[in-house]
């Protein structure tokens, strides 16, 4: 057996300080949970405490509920489907420790779980849940494939909505959330078409063809209160004289052509609902939202199956 030379020894002692490094990166970010908590609709694992864990999955049954309602009054009705899954951190340094590729997120779905932490010193702590369960049930539940704008717009439309006496008050706004927090950074004019030319409010047609809008990496937090406030102004606006039309746009038409043909005129509404942001910016200014925390005791679903 020949002798290494120096530059093969070096090597070997690369690799070999490369494997310690990577082997302790891999000890460092492993989970331990604890037992699952199971309640009617969901499966979590957590390592929050007991009190947390029961919360969520209070606040997740809560959203189910509010979400299947929806979904039946837009004809996209959720359909069997086993527990959904769920991963909840006991804070937000163990989650960006433990999922470090999407570190920058405060939460995150990727099939087939949800992945989040409990924001103890939050004064709403369920908001990245609520917004990440809804795309789950989007794609678990109701089976839908749905254009960026409208599956974001869904689950900010709900995440956003308010939890009062144990329900979501769909389209009741809690300031609390993302991206509603960032209302008052939009600087409008009042002038659609100023505004548009400034790059403050994005084309409408760009929205809903996922083209010609400003770079999303760059533009971030604009595109997400566009998302969001269509959504609602779809929801909400003349008492839900969309909703008809929203609910074929769900159900496999949220094309810019079937937004003509189910919703109106991309410039009609482009204005009305300029209209709307407006009248959000006003109406929130200013108000503040009370924090939402939910007893243990109330917890709803089957909590008997947990290990607490």
């Amino acid at each position: 057996m020949r002798t290494l030379t120096p530059r093969e020894k070096r090597v070997l002692v690369y690799f070999g300080v490369l494997g310690i490094i990577l082997g302790w990166d891999c000890v460092r970010r492993r989970w331990t949970s604890h037992a699952p908590f199971e309640t009617q609709h969901y499966v979590i694992e957590s390592s929050a405490t007991p009190e947390q864990t029961r919360e969520i999955g209070q606040v997740a049954e809560i959203v189910y509920g509010a979400y299947a309602e929806l979904a039946s009054q837009l004809q996209c009705a959720v359909r069997p489907h086993p527990k959904l899954k769920m991963k909840l951190f006991k804070d937000r340094d163990e989650f960006r420790r433990c999922n470090r590729s999407c570190g920058w997120a405060e939460a995150f779905y990727r099939r087939p779980c949800c992945y989040q932490y409990y924001g103890a010193d939050e004064a709403h702590p369920y908001h990245w849940m609520m917004h990440e369960a809804t795309h789950q049930l989007n794609a678990e539940a109701a089976c839908l494939t749905l254009p960026q704008w409208l599956d974001e717009g869904l689950a900010c439309y709900l995440s956003t909505s308010r939890i009062v006496d144990g329900e979501l008050h769909l389209g009741e706004i809690d300031t609390n959330t993302y991206p509603v927090w960032w209302l008052d950074s939009l600087t409008l004019s009042g002038d659609l078409d100023v505004d548009k030319r400034t790059g403050r409010i994005i084309p409408l047609q760009a929205i809903l063809s996922g083209q010609g809008g400003p770079d999303i990496d760059k533009h971030f937090n604009l595109y997400y209160l566009h998302w969001w406030s269509l959504a609602h102004f779809l929801m909400q606006c003349d008492n839900g004289i969309h909703r008809a039309g929203l609910g074929r746009l769900i159900a496999g038409d949220a094309t810019p052509v079937g937004f003509e043909m189910h919703v109106g005129r991309v410039e009609d509404i482009e204005a009305r609902w300029y209209a709307h942001l407006l009248d959000l910016q006003k109406s929130l200014a200013g108000r503040t939202t009370p924090g939402v925390r939910l007893g243990s005791t109330e917890a709803s679903g089957d909590s008997s199956k947990s290990a607490y």
